[in-house]
């Protein structure tokens, strides 16, 4: 029954996650520093949390950028090697089809 809000929610950050980050926050510490009520430590952490999110949300989103930017260079590359396949091949067939007429008519089979 001793434990604060800041004891619970320091132990629970910590027992899930470890010290993460390189700024790990110990904030039963700047609690007692900083003189803080719990209701102000609890702003603190939702507002370090919001900025983490925010954080991460321009990581998303830059990521996404660059892996749309991938894919549709990649859909744009394949397109076009389709098409060159498809050329190649109804060129391949002209001219085998030419050539064959021509074998043909000089053998007098046509």
């Amino acid at each position: 029954a001793g434990r604060s809000l800041a004891d619970d929610l320091s132990s629970g950050i910590n027992a899930e996650y470890g010290d993460v980050g390189e700024h790990a926050n110990d904030y039963k510490q700047i609690q007692a520093m900083e003189k803080l009520s719990e209701l102000q430590l609890r702003v603190r952490q939702l507002l370090e949390q919001v900025e983490q999110i925010t954080k991460e949300q321009n990581y998303q989103r830059t990521r996404e950028e660059r892996f749309r930017y991938t894919s549709e260079t990649t859909n744009t590359r394949v397109l076009w090697w389709a098409v060159a396949q498809t050329s190649i091949l109804l060129l391949v067939g002209a001219w085998q089809m030419r050539h064959l007429k021509g074998f043909f008519e000089a053998k007098k089979l046509v």
